[in-house]
């Protein structure tokens, strides 16, 4: 017969996931009435997760036993809560790369194993997190601005400007040398809020014929002739997008540049009542996801695997 008595420390270890440093936490009695189980195996299990070094607490008379630290990875672990799971945008893009390796570095650092997966569009990412197939997605903050008021409950931690576009990485693709259809086919994903609102804004004013379009596929559709220019997130490519044939020119609209403002920060999204995932991310830093990116996307951009707009 199994024992249950390692079922009632991950439930204690849950618990505490939820308890702020300085909180109380509930009584014995409490945590009895909860588990079912007897009070002395959930003395037992509060003083295992002591002796790990799992959590500090102290009794404070009659303000209860309050947390004095914890050990979010440990805690994490003992609950059984597994991998961290985490859905992405499909991968190229460094700032990616880049927001995908702090974060991994810093669970790991705290003994937490990171599972990702990649889904195209951003409403389908943060359905993702709001129906707890996922612990967290990323998004640009525009886009998690534009939808969370249909998903309560999810909340974003800012990484600041430049982290999901950052500067120059937003350009417009055209042939260089065959001459544009009028009306001019502009590629388009609707299933991207960002490419939706930046092509639409970036285009509107030449009236022209929207095509869908991945928006990882924009350099390939303007090299087949299927659209005359495209928005595009720049990414390291094997040959440079100006040796295929390829032209890249900055947005060039008053409306373009405004929408890249309130998009390009990146936003790691995830439950706001989520708080052993809230617990973990506290240990991703901001600066820290920007210090990698300018490190990788300088490296690429000194190798020749960048466009040239790109400046840092």
């Amino acid at each position: 017969m199994t024992s249950s008595k390692p079922d009632v420390r991950a439930y204690v270890a849950r618990l505490l996931l939820t308890r702020e440093v300085g909180q109380r936490i509930p009584t014995v009695q409490e945590m009895q009435a909860s588990t079912g189980a007897g009070t002395g195996t959930v003395v037992k299990a509060l003083r295992t997760l002591q002796d790990t070094g799992a959590v500090t607490l102290t009794a404070r008379g009659h303000q209860g036993t309050v947390v004095v630290s914890r050990d979010v990875g440990q805690l994490w672990n003992t609950a059984g809560l597994g991998n961290f799971r985490m859905v992405l945008p499909p991968q190229g893009p460094l700032e990616q790369q880049g927001i995908l390796d702090v974060l991994q570095d810093a669970l790991h650092a705290v003994g937490v194993s990171v599972v990702v997966s990649f889904r195209p569009g951003a409403l389908t990412r943060l359905e993702d997190v709001y129906h707890e197939r996922v612990h967290a997605t990323v998004t640009s903050a525009g886009a998690l601005a534009r939808h969370r008021e249909n998903l309560p409950g999810l909340t974003g931690l800012d990484l600041g400007p430049g982290t999901f576009y950052s500067n120059g990485s937003l350009v417009v693709v055209e042939h260089a040398t065959r001459a544009p259809r009028t009306p001019l086919r502009v590629g388009i994903d609707r299933n991207s809020y960002d490419h939706q609102r930046l092509s639409e804004a970036e285009f509107r004013d030449r009236q022209p014929e929207y095509v869908e379009c991945p928006f990882v596929l924009a350099p390939a559709a303007v090299l087949a002739g299927d659209v005359d220019a495209a928005v595009w997130h720049s990414m390291p490519t094997v040959i440079p997008p100006e040796l295929a044939g390829l032209r890249l020119g900055p947005l060039a609209t008053t409306a373009g540049r405004e929408v890249v403002r309130q998009i390009s920060p990146a936003a790691i999204v995830t439950r706001g009542l989520d708080p052993g995932v809230n617990a973990l991310l506290r240990h991703v830093r901001p600066p820290d996801v920007a210090a990698r990116q300018n490190k990788m996307l300088k490296a690429a951009a000194s190798d020749g695997y960048l466009g040239s707009l790109r400046l840092h």
